[in-house]
């Protein structure tokens, strides 16, 4: 096994082992019993041919009792590993999900969500059949191959060694066929994490291509990585189809090495007809454990595609770097202090010289034009990225030195483009942790209230996929309503208003105002009627601060700001 499976199996296997400990016992009586049977059916057929039929029916129902046995062991091993491989498998996942949740937007850049999706079902699927499935191959194979090749030697050494080499040898090769699956896995889960975001990627942007008639295009380039995957898995599927014949040829040769080579010494009264039958019965039994073990090897080698792919999540470190002994978030409306801040992403320089003071429950204002910074701006106060050390302060504190969980729960972040279930509003505003008399009325206090008196069935209505079902305003104010349900004590609007008309944005900016535990709270815009009743506004460009002041001093004196307030309110300058 590789470094990394080992890894895993210290993690996840470990605390499973009085299970397996268990299940090899059962292992063991059910193999026991089952090289017994055939002896216990030879002395049965020894006695008929003698003319003890006693003997005969007491071997049948030795014969009948044991078989009934092995169906309790057999049961019972199989329960006792496969239990272990489904926890695992649900540990697995809880594990991964909690790692995604640490991870920042260099990670999700990297990988998309298709390929998440799939690392988290089919791969986690393969790492359940190595815990589960493959621990019970190797198990049983080991044991039957130990106890059968014992009961075989007692009955003729000479032909246990003879009718021994075609299944060495068919099993060599199967072994040979298993060496390629690891690789040939490992790209069929590339082809399917592929075919999956595509699908993925078309279904949420199916309005869109809709609009732009751009189906058949984006069906052309989902049936390209469709045959991708397709090829991968026939080529995955060519390896595998000889290994079942090539067992099956070997065992036939087997019982006919048995019955060349016994049915003369049974003439020369060496061995019994019963000896033949039972010798035959261990071969045709023998073969079961060796084509299981072959197919065993199959899955190791998928599982092993599947564990580097599993464990790339598992072993991913957020993209930040935390400051020893975290402090606690605070509990009140904080101070802002935007130091010198510059930021880099992807090699990108962002934010160069941020420098900006915003006391405790104020409101700060960012305006700027596209790719000047805002969002990279409003991202870097939650660390969302990571800022260098002392450049963001709270409270006076390092931003870094705050326990991250809990200034991600004390901090909210209301998106342009939030992301919302496919679930009733209900569920979206109020993720089930609010009544519904408490959602009724952040709807009416982000001015949802008539829309939901238009909706069939009101709060309980379904918005589907990603909202399309509700127009790009009621998105930003179901979002924004999500914001609000939870108290914090940084508010950060990240361009929520764009979609709303004026009269709207006036209520809901008239209604921030009024919050009785006012947040600090910070106000990305374009639309700079938003920003009137700032404290303090700062005009980026091209990650800059070239100007700031409050919104009656911007419009008093020449800039960029002033000149975008004269244009959208179409005075004369």
């Amino acid at each position: 096994m590789t470094g990394t499976f080992a890894g895993l199996v210290r993690r996840y296997g470990v605390p499973f082992l009085p299970w397996y400990f268990a299940g090899m016992v059962a292992v063991v009586a059910t193999n026991w019993l089952s090289v017994e049977i055939p002896l216990v059916v030879a002395a049965g057929i020894d006695g008929l041919q003698a003319g003890d039929r006693g003997a005969a029916w007491t071997s049948a129902l030795q014969v009948v009792a044991m078989g009934a046995f092995v169906l309790v062991v057999r049961t019972a091993s199989r329960l006792l590993f496969f239990t272990p491989g489904r926890l695992v498998e649900a540990r697995v996942q809880h594990d991964m999900f909690a790692s995604l949740l640490r991870q920042g937007p260099t990670f999700f850049a990297r990988l998309p969500a298709g390929d998440l999706s799939s690392r988290m079902t089919s791969d986690v699927q393969n790492v359940r059949l190595l815990f589960g499935f493959a621990a019970l191959g190797v198990v049983n194979t080991v044991i039957a191959v130990l106890l059968t090749s014992i009961q075989m030697i007692r009955v003729s050494p000479v032909i246990a060694l003879t009718a021994g080499i075609p299944l060495v040898l068919a099993f060599l090769g199967t072994s040979v066929a298993a060496g390629r699956l690891r690789s040939l896995t490992k790209e069929v889960q590339v082809q399917l994490s592929r075919l999956s975001d595509r699908a993925l990627a078309s279904f949420q942007g199916s309005a869109t291509l809709r609009a732009f008639g751009a189906e058949d295009a984006v069906a052309a380039r989902f049936e390209t990585h469709n045959q991708d995957a397709s090829r991968a898995m026939i080529r995955r599927a060519t390896n595998r189809t000889w290994v079942g014949p090539l067992l099956a040829l070997a065992a036939g040769i087997d019982v006919y090495l048995a019955l060349r080579l016994g049915g003369p010494a049974v003439v020369r009264g060496e061995l019994t007809v019963g000896d033949v039958v039972a010798f035959t019965s261990l071969v045709g039994y023998l073969a079961g454990p060796l084509r299981s073990f072959t197919f065993t090897l199959l899955v190791v080698r998928m599982g092993q595609g599947s564990v580097d792919r599993v464990l790339e999540v598992l072993d991913a470190r957020p993209d930040r770097t935390d400051l020893p002994d975290p402090r606690p978030a605070p509990s009140t409306a904080p101070a802002l202090s935007l130091r010198g801040l510059q930021l880099s992403v992807g090699g990108t320089r962002i934010l160069d010289g941020i420098d900006v003071e915003v006391p405790a429950g104020a409101v700060l204002g960012v305006f700027g034009p596209t790719g000047s910074g805002k969002t990279t701006l409003v991202r870097t106060l939650l660390r969302l990225h990571d800022p260098p050390e002392g450049t963001v302060l709270v409270d006076g504190v390092d931003l870094r030195s705050i326990d991250l969980p809990a200034w991600r729960r004390a901090a909210t972040l209301v998106p342009q483009r939030a992301f919302l279930f496919s679930e009733s509003l209900l569920d979206n505003i109020g993720l089930g942790e609010r009544s519904e008399e408490e959602v009724l009325e952040l709807c009416e206090r982000t001015q949802l209230g008539p829309d939901l008196n238009a909706l069939p069935q009101g709060l309980h209505t379904v918005v589907g996929e990603a909202g399309l079902t509700l127009s790009g305003g009621q998105r930003q104010r179901v979002a924004l309503a999500r914001g609000l349900a939870r108290p914090s004590v940084l508010l950060v609007l990240d361009d929520v208003l764009s979609a709303v008309d004026a009269s709207t944005e006036a209520a809901l900016v008239a209604e921030l105002s009024r919050s009785p535990t006012r947040p600090t709270t910070v106000i990305v815009s374009n639309r700079l009627s938003a920003l009137e009743h700032a404290d303090v506004v700062v005009v980026l460009d091209q990650g800059r601060c070239v100007d700031r002041g409050t919104h009656a001093e911007l419009v008093g004196r020449d800039g960029p700001y002033r000149q975008a307030w004269l244009a959208q309110t179409g005075a004369a300058a």
